[in-house]
């Protein structure tokens, strides 16, 4: 999940639709998904900062494309879906037969078990790959700072784009 900060909007509709109590601001939020070289595969529309990240994923189209992969043989049943805690698809994975992979977190005061510290550095060591891979989308001018108002007619195309484009710089692993 990407969240890019918005100007505030003249509208109180707006403002509303587009506030999000994570990041405190007028934000958009999209879905980014990355093959395991860290390739971006899938770019959501932009979505207004109030939905929740559940029902983005409900909405954005990226259970269709799983489905094809599964049908296609890219991916396997079994195969696991890697997502920040708190995002909570796992009913909608497993629809899919497909497996979640959340990292572990520690309760209050308590000490992680073994297992879970070890499953915590395997997420970890994929995960830094996702976020490199959304950095470099970051990086282009357009998209680095706040989103004027005045962009939001065609800030969809522009984001597709400058997400497409960073599959052209160097990959991030190499085959």
């Amino acid at each position: 999940m990407v969240q890019r900060l918005t100007e505030k909007p003249t509208s109180l509709l707006l403002q509303s639709q587009t506030y999000s109590n994570y990041k405190s601001a007028n934000t958009l939020k999209c879905l980014i998904a990355c093959d395991p070289r860290g390739a971006i595969i899938f770019v959501s529309t932009l979505y207004t900062g109030s939905i929740s990240d559940q029902e983005l994923f409900r909405q954005c189209g990226i259970k269709d494309l799983l489905k094809g992969l599964l049908q296609c043989g890219y991916l396997k049943a079994g195969d696991g879906l890697m997502v920040d805690k708190g995002f909570l698809i796992e009913k909608d994975v497993k629809e899919l037969g497909l497996n979640l992979n959340i990292p572990p977190f520690a309760k209050s005061n308590s000490q992680m078990p073994t297992t879970d510290v070890e499953m915590t550095t395997k997420i970890a060591k994929h995960r830094v790959h996702v976020e490199r891979a959304i950095a470099k989308v970051k990086k282009f001018k357009m998209v680095s700072g706040r989103i004027p108002n005045v962009r939001l007619g065609n800030i969809n195309q522009i984001w597709f784009v400058v997400c497409m484009l960073s599959n052209f710089q160097p990959n991030i692993i190499k085959a």
